[in-house]
């Protein structure tokens, strides 16, 4: 019954707001379908050779790591993160979907971009046996302007796909600004101690694997910052999967 009226919700607002191509714009004229099939073929999708910890894309298939990615594997500092995977490579294209994603009302975009993690990624997800997934939360205020956080709408589609329960365990601290203003010290400093693990997920979570959930991953910082308060928490591992990555050249 209850995915009846889910279904039945979802075919209203097809009828009331037609669905537009999550990267052209382009109202799509066929009942079901979620992309156009132009776009569908130039969808910048990451392949190998990338990362083996952040799925970044390399450059050479001799090297393991991205540049970033090496650095922490050889620092002094502890790594929250144990591994993760992204879908798309973050062209000028996917910049355009992802901001109308974000901040254009387009929050139904998530079922198609959900749908597409469970078919390219879905295997690898599911080998990681993720007890929960967290979308990574946004600030109060950013709700309250934008209605939705777009993470959130990935991970509650997600979960439903795969399978896995959604928990909002995470809240943001405090507002912080725009990764992309700041070099990669600046995006750690400006995230940092910016997130906390709820009082009642806390007992629920401990000794748990945990799937972060994200729409872009540049250098990490936000995820890291995500993972270090839950791994405080008691969390035992900690993943991560998004929706587009930076190419490491």
């Amino acid at each position: 019954m209850i995915e009846r009226e889910s279904e039945c919700t979802l075919n209203l607002l097809d009828l009331l707001f037609p669905v537009k191509c999550p990267v052209c714009g382009e109202l799509l004229s066929k009942k079901g379908e979620r992309i156009c099939q132009s776009c569908r073929k130039e969808l910048p999708y990451v392949t190998e050779p990338c990362c083996m910890r952040c799925g970044k894309p390399l450059e050479k298939a001799t090297r393991e790591y991205c540049q970033d990615c090496g650095k922490k594997r050889y620092s002094d500092k502890k790594d929250f993160l144990c591994q993760g995977t992204a879908l798309w490579v973050y062209t000028d294209r996917m910049k355009r979907a992802m901001a109308d994603f974000k901040y254009n009302g387009c929050y139904r975009d998530g079922v198609f971009f959900a749908g597409e993690l469970v078919r390219f990624r879905g295997g690898k997800i599911r080998k990681w046996h993720a007890d929960y997934i967290i979308p990574v939360p946004l600030h109060r205020r950013k709700i309250w302007f934008r209605g939705y956080n777009q993470a959130a709408c990935v991970a509650e589609e997600l979960g439903s796909q795969i399978g896995i329960p959604v928990m909002a365990a995470l809240e943001r601290l405090r507002s912080t600004k725009p990764q992309k203003d700041f070099d990669d010290k600046g995006r750690r400093d400006n995230v940092k101690g910016a997130f906390s693990v709820s009082e009642q997920c806390r007992k629920i979570l401990y000794g748990k694997c945990i799937l972060l959930v994200d729409d872009i991953y540049t250098t990490g910082a936000t995820l890291e910052a995500c993972a270090k308060a839950l791994t405080e928490a008691g969390v035992k591992k900690v993943y991560f999967a998004c929706l587009c990555i930076g190419r490491d050249y």
